[in-house]
């Protein structure tokens, strides 16, 4: 498509690979995702610094920022955790305010 444009390339990161990481070590998906970038980037003829890197959430965006995510999703920090999936509800106008 001659009007797509590779803005970068993304993932979300398995939580428990995270959570399992021993100390001064980072989450495989993170890596993984930006020896991709470079081998893209490479294949392309581009700078790596050309194509954005989204990676990491609130649970792990400080390793995703380390290794070197330049968006993170932090969405749970700021407006908290979401229902589960079988919870999730859509309310109507009418439920405005109702508890």
């Amino acid at each position: 498509c001659p009007r797509l444009q590779l803005q970068g390339l993304m993932t979300i990161g398995t939580i428990a690979r995270s959570r399992a990481v021993a100390e001064g070590k980072e989450n495989e998906d993170f890596v993984t995702l930006k020896g991709v970038r470079d081998r893209v980037a490479e294949a392309l003829g581009w700078d790596e610094s050309d194509l954005e890197l989204s990676m990491g959430m609130s649970d792990d965006f400080e390793s995703a920022i380390r290794c070197g995510s330049n968006e993170v999703r932090v969405g749970s920090t700021i407006f908290g955790e979401r229902p589960a999936k079988k919870d999730a509800q859509i309310k109507n106008d009418g439920d405005q305010g109702k508890g």
